[in-house]
This record gives structure tokens, sequence and C-alpha cells, in this order.
């Protein structure tokens, strides 16, 4: 009797729920501000000598607006099209990197959800997006921001620790000088 009262109960028992920003956790999380400072490093000179190159342009083309000759014309059009040429492969580089962050901080934040969801007991976790109503106490952003972060330090962590692995066999395994 004990034991089919308590599988009633266990069965009957409430999921735990919890909902969370994923906008807000996205856009603060370390994941993000360390890629940021990785894409400007990156990127950064090759952006600004675009944006000088753009604006040497604009200039050349204000100081002959009108009393163009053919030839200073011909010359103008040339470095325009040099321009968005590399403004063009720049951005689509630049936006391939973009794409592969927004992905890092997919995996990271379901990775985050998952160690969130084992640590508190939810059987789910949605996107405050996904909800048309959440009372306010099933809020769980700040927790999954932290959560993310955490997830992120360890995984960068484990990481390391995978490529010092590495390195180090390939080490051994390189050939030794003077053998």
């Amino acid at each position: 009797i004990c034991f089919v009262l308590l599988s009633a109960a266990v069965a009957h028992a409430e999921p735990s729920i919890a909902v969370f920003n994923v906008q807000k956790v996205a856009s603060e999380c370390d994941v993000l501000l360390e890629a940021k400072a990785a894409l400007e490093k990156k990127h950064g000179a090759q952006k600004e000598a675009l944006e000088k190159q753009r604006e040497a342009i604009e200039k050349k083309a204000a100081a002959l607006k009108g009393k163009a000759t053919e030839k200073q014309q011909a010359e103008l059009s040339k470095m325009h099209r040099e321009y968005t040429e590399k403004a063009q492969a720049f951005v689509r580089v630049f936006q391939a990197d973009e794409m592969r962050v927004r992905k890092d901080i997919d995996t990271v934040i379901t990775a985050a959800a998952k160690e969130l969801a084992t640590k508190k007991g939810y059987s789910l976790i949605l996107d405050t997006a996904a909800a048309v109503y959440a009372d306010p106490k099933f809020d769980a952003t700040s927790d999954m921001l932290a959560m993310t972060n955490e997830v992120w330090k360890k995984s960068k962590i484990e990481g390391k620790d995978a490529k010092d692995a590495k390195d180090d066999k390939d080490a051994k395994a390189a050939p030794k000088p003077g053998n």
C-alpha cells in the first residue's frame, strides 16, 4: 500500500519549471564579452583601414565635385570599386566570425540550462519569449547568466587542459634533435 501511495505521489508531482530571458543572458554573458574583444583584436585594424579608405574617397569626391576630368573620374571610380570589394570581403569574414560566436553562445547556454536543470531540479526551462505568461517566481535569468558564465569558464579551462595535453603528446612524439 505504501509503495502504491508513494508511486501515485511521485506520478502527480508538479514539474518544476523555469523561464529565462535568453536575449539578456546572451548579451551579458562572458562568452560574448570575450568574443567582442577577440573580434575587435582580430578585425579592428582592418576595419579602421577601411574607414580611412572610405573617408579618403569621400574627400577626393568632394574636392572633384563638378570639375573632375575623365581621368580623375576613372581614378575615383577605380578607388571606389577597390574599396567596395575590400569592404564586402571584410563583411563576409566578419559575419562568419560572428556566426561562430553566436553558435558558441547557443552551445554554452544550452549546456548551462542542462546543468541548471540538474542542479535545481527543473523539468523544463523555457525562453521567456516562448511563454505567453510566466509568474515572476519562475524567472531564472540571473541563475542562467551565472551558470552560463560558470560553464564558459569550465569549458575554457577544459579546452586549455585538452590543448596542453595534446601539446605534451605532440612534444613526446616529435623526434629529438640529434636522433
